[in-house]
């Protein structure tokens, strides 16, 4: 939606509603309350669309009472704001409000009690929940395949989600498997020309490109960009996203010059259809900048990290998880270029807010303790590196297990910081943990498990303690 459309749609909404201010128990006052919520809320304005989206609800329990399903519809809109706002809390307190409504209303065996289900799976997953998130969307899908079948679309959105929860618990052959049953939905019901067909295909890329394997990544891209660009032209939301995704895979081979490529179009359009001060558009600059980091060109790397980090600031907040991810990023551009003290800062604005937001125990607490532990090797000192790396362990053993590609990662780390301070013992302990988890979830292909094989060796070869 352009700004200017976005712009007449609250105007219109804003007359609406002052013709019906007095009339507060009026469904239809509700009705424009929730259309102005929308439009805050795609304009990236999250503060204006809750309380556009609470006045609606006040409207709605004075008027409904707080069991009738609509009522249920406003707690889900107000959920799916809090989400956006990285308030995973309180999305699921209110993704639960509305479940209980729909219980009573439908049933436990009613579609859009499903429907509920994946929400509230969707939040326990962005608060590292992976097992309540599974729970949640195995319930979804239960429902969908008696009450819909097995080949309807909104049953294959559920493939979807179950394939999500399998690829960030780090099992790629099972996130594989949902995917592949989701494409075969779309497929038969749209065609093969279908966007919902092409998300689907971009769904498979990314398994692929977790795997590492990075030509079956990009042919499944091509084929979703292919049927964008035709369904929905060059300059649509979802034909950016396409364009970044080919771009992640090409930044992934180390072909730069087309990665580039694809990074400016997908922000060419957020800037056009999204505006300047959308957070699609900072999380484009983040994208350029972090390709930018990776070619070494460190200026236009913090040029677009800060035009980032404005735009976070301004529209989300300072504590919120998407300012938090370009803090890191920040801090890691310091890193880099060697102004630690700056490094340090930004990593622990980054630390402060995760822990806040998200708790004590998320995956993206565990990444943060990991950056600051490379922060502090690269200036040499091992000690307090593997102090946060053990942080780091703690947390992504509790919350994703240990034998998750991202856990193994950081066996890896410790395990060459052990090898430089001559640590035999230790450093084949956790590199033998490394190589094993590689070897299972990735294959020995993979530059991940190459890279712990090759440290193993090298911890062999020390001395005994």
């Amino acid at each position: 939606m352009e700004k200017s459309k976005q712009k007449t749609e609250l105007q219109v909404s804003a007359t609406v509603l002052s013709d019906t201010e007095d009339n507060k128990s009026n469904p239809g006052t509700a009705a424009e309350y929730n259309n102005t919520a929308g439009v805050y809320q795609d304009m990236g304005d999250y503060e204006k669309a809750l309380e556009y989206y609470l006045k609606a609800l006040s409207v709605k329990e004075k008027a409904l009472d707080t069991e009738y399903p609509d009522t249920a519809v406003t707690y889900n809109n107000i959920a799916s704001v809090y989400k956006d706002m990285g308030d995973y809390e309180n999305a699921l307190k209110y993704n639960l409000k509305a479940l209980a409504v729909k219980e009573k209303a439908f049933g436990t065996e009613h579609p859009d009690t499903a429907v509920t289900y994946n929400n509230i799976a969707s939040a326990y997953q962005a608060m590292g929940d992976y097992d309540k998130a599974l729970e949640y969307n195995l319930k979804a899908l239960a429902i969908k395949e008696k009450a819909l079948g097995t080949e309807h679309p909104d049953t294959a959105v559920t493939y979807n989600n179950i394939a999500s929860v399998y690829q960030a618990m780090g099992d790629y052959e099972k996130a594989l498997e949902y995917n592949l049953k989701a494409v075969d939905v779309m497929e038969k019901a749209y065609g093969e020309e279908h966007p919902s067909t092409a998300a689907a295909y971009n769904n498979i890329a990314g398994v692929y490109q977790a795997m590492g394997d990075y030509d079956k990544a990009l042919e499944y891209n091509l084929k979703g960009l292919v049927i964008m660009e035709k369904a929905l032209g060059t300059e649509h939301p979802s034909t950016s996203a396409a364009y970044n995704n080919i771009a992640g895979v090409y930044q992934a081979m180390g072909d730069y010059a087309k990665a580039l490529e694809y990074m400016y179009k997908d922000l060419a359009i957020s800037e056009k259809v999204l505006g300047a001060e959308h957070p699609d558009t900072a999380a484009a600059y983040n994208n350029i900048a972090s390709l930018y980091h990776a070619m070494g060109d460190y200026g236009f790397a913090l040029k677009y990290t800060l035009k980032a980090l404005a735009i976070s600031e301004k529209t989300l907040g300072t504590e919120h998880p998407s300012t938090a991810a370009t803090y890191n990023n920040t801090a890691s551009l310091y890193r880099d270029v060697g102004d630690y003290d700056k490094a340090l800062e930004y990593f622990n604005k980054a630390l402060g807010v995760v822990k806040k937001v998200l708790g004590e125990e998320h995956p993206n607490v565990a990444t943060t303790y990991s950056n600051i532990a490379l922060l502090y090797k690269t200036m040499g000192d091992y000690d307090k590196a593997l102090e946060y790396y053990e942080k780091a362990i703690a947390v992504q053993e509790k919350v994703i297990g240990a034998d998750h590609p991202s856990t193994a990662v950081t066996y890896v780390n410790i395990g060459a910081l052990r090898v430089r301070q001559n640590k035999r013992a230790e450093a084949v302990k956790y590199l033998t943990k490394a190589c094993d988890v590689f070897d299972k979830k990735l294959g020995p292909a993979h530059p991940n498990t190459k890279l712990a094989h090759q440290w193993l060796e090298a911890a062999l070869k020390l001395p005994t303690d």
